[in-house]
This record gives C-alpha cells, sequence and structure tokens, in this order.
C-alpha cells in the first residue's frame, strides 16, 4: 500500500483529514510543513498523490511546488490544494495543480478527488 502525503499546517484540520482517509482504508503521512513533507517525498518518490495546503508558513504552496519541480521525479505526482482561499485557485493551476478543493472539505468530495487522482498524475500536469 502506497502512502497519500497530506501538508497542512492546521492541526485540527490535518487530523480530520488524516482520520477521514485512513477511515477509508488510505495510509497517510502528515506533515505540517512543507520542508518535512518534501524531505518525505525525496525518500519515498513513489507516492501517489499530494493533499497540499496553500497558505502556509515559512513555505506556502507556490514555494512546495516549485520545489518539487525541481525533481523530476517529484513532478510527476499529481498536487491536490486544499485551502480556504480561493483566490489562490489560478496561482495554484498555474503551478501546476491537479485538482482544487475548497475547505471546509466535504468528506464525499474528499475522496473522489483522492480516488480520481492517486496513481498517476493528471493530464493537465
Amino acid at each position: 500500500m502506497t502512502t497519500l502525503i497530506l501538508v497542512e499546517d492546521d492541526d485540527a484540520v490535518r487530523n480530520a483529514i488524516t482520520e477521514a482517509l485512513t477511515d477509508e482504508g488510505h495510509r497517510v503521512a502528515a506533515f505540517a510543513d512543507g520542508a518535512a513533507a518534501l524531505t518525505f517525498l525525496h525518500d519515498h518518490p513513489a507516492t501517489p498523490l499530494v493533499l497540499l495546503d496553500w497558505n502556509m508558513v515559512p513555505m506556502n504552496g507556490a514555494a512546495f511546488m516549485k520545489e518539487m519541480a525541481k525533481d523530476a521525479s517529484l513532478a510527476r505526482i499529481p498536487v491536490i490544494v486544499v485551502t480556504a482561499d480561493l483566490r489562490v485557485e489560478e496561482e495554484a493551476s498555474a503551478a501546476g495543480a491537479t485538482a482544487f478543493l475548497r475547505k471546509p472539505v466535504h468528506l464525499e468530495t474528499l475522496l473522489e478527488v483522492v480516488v480520481r487522482h492517486e496513481g498517476g498524475a493528471s493530464a493537465t500536469r
């Protein structure tokens, strides 16, 4: 079983998403910051999917995706941006995001998007 990556700096949101995905049979590696997640990804490039909060400190979603793009083995991993800030959808898409979910995320929507995108890059990436 492969591990999905969740990068979310809000403890409550990170725990809720992790629990929801775990309850549905997914293995999740959750990180509070982008740097730690990137370290994990370099060690586990077969990761099928990244769920990424956009507005984080010190490394925001744009910086995280820029770092992913520098490594061909990571650049192919689909990234689903999960954020409450709808103003970043265009920026996230331009950075290569595969999909965009608005917080608060409905469980059915989250699961549908995860299943649709895990295991392969989107045609748009």
